[in-house]
């Protein structure tokens, strides 16, 4: 059997075609547990109303706990090792469930589903995005498309038996999905893409504020860097985490996409929690049985997506910098 966990907050708009798709799957021996995050909006009302099957288990937390402490806390409820942790804004095809579930048969494996958002060009499905070294998605990096770094938080499985708490809920939430891909990649464990498991996802089914969201997105990104990486690593990358740290604080001034005061909070985050920091490293390096290098070539040295000249130029000169210092991103294997 299979626990699926929807994590809803103020989701209420979503829930009858997410809900209607997870129960009309091919493979039905699961329990769906319906965490609630405090929601305001009448979501819990609803899902009690109009959905009746006894597979549904109904959660409500007092607070909003996060997609990282919702998901922690959720998976307390669940009956089975299978988990599967699914968005609330999407729409599942009906031989989802069934694919994800086969193509961890075999153990030790993280899964997630080909996840087509709304409004995401085309061109950014054709094969799967990597991480760079500030711990952001850049596109189209594995030419193999069943390869990715890490899982998609809209849609994935694993044991819990593996994994055990799959976050960290300090991230409360952003770079969740990142933070379980790290812990698994550093555990040894394999991360596959698997396309015929095809999720719809509208996406902004829980949008926060944007000067806390591009906090949240800022820190989580660093928190993901520091935590898991050794000194030495980090210390080869500060030229390109000031960089890169100074373009987007400018960029945020006349850009909608982030507030400049949640960046500007961020590096006074780090500081006053230089403890905390202190403590998230140390576990997650009793974690680690796979080098850091092993890690590392899966990774792209590449600072922004490709596109136009001046890009091209960016990680050109991202590549070179990381070579010089000894680093040996997937463009280095690639050549």
């Amino acid at each position: 059997m299979v626990s699926v966990i929807i994590l809803n907050f103020n989701g209420k708009r979503f829930l009858e075609d997410c809900i209607r798709s997870v129960l009309a799957q091919t493979y039905a021996d699961f329990e769906l547990i319906f965490f609630d995050n405090n929601s305001i909006d009448g979501s819990v009302k609803f899902v009690k109303e109009n959905f009746k099957d006894d597979r549904i288990k109904i959660i409500e937390s007092i607070e909003n706990l996060g997609f990282a402490g919702g998901n922690n806390e959720a998976l307390k409820h669940a009956s089975n090792d299978l988990i599967v942790l699914l968005n609330n804004d999407t729409i599942v095809d009906k031989d989802w469930l069934m694919h994800l579930v086969n193509a961890v048969k075999g153990g030790n494996t993280v899964a997630s589903s080909f996840v087509i958002t709304k409004g995401i060009d085309e061109k950014y499905y054709r094969t799967n995005g990597s991480v760079s070294f500030m711990m952001y998605n850049i596109m189209n990096i594995f030419e193999n498309i069943e390869d990715e770094f890490y899982p998609n938080g809209c849609s994935l499985i694993f044991r819990k038996s593996e994994i055990g708490e799959p976050f960290d809920s300090d991230y409360f939430y952003y770079s969740e999905d990142l933070y379980l891909g790290l812990k698994a990649r550093f555990m040894g464990m394999k991360i596959k893409f698997v396309k015929e498991s095809v999720v719809h996802h509208f996406g902004g089914g829980s949008d926060a504020a944007s000067s806390l969201r591009t906090f949240y997105q800022m820190r989580n990104q660093m928190l993901n860097l520091y935590t898991f990486f050794s000194p030495v690593f980090i210390l080869k990358l500060v030229p390109i985490i000031a960089v890169v740290r100074t373009a987007r604080q400018i960029a945020a001034l006349f850009s909608g996409g982030r507030s400049f005061w949640g960046m500007f909070k961020v590096p006074f985050w780090l500081l006053v929690n230089l403890k905390a920091l202190s403590v998230k490293g140390s576990r997650n390096r009793k974690l680690k049985k796979v080098p850091e290098e092993d890690v590392i070539r899966y990774m792209t040295s590449k600072l922004v997506n490709d596109g136009g000249a001046l890009n091209g130029l960016i990680n050109k000169l991202s590549y070179m910098y990381s070579r010089m210092v000894g680093i040996k991103p997937i463009e280095y294997y690639k050549k």
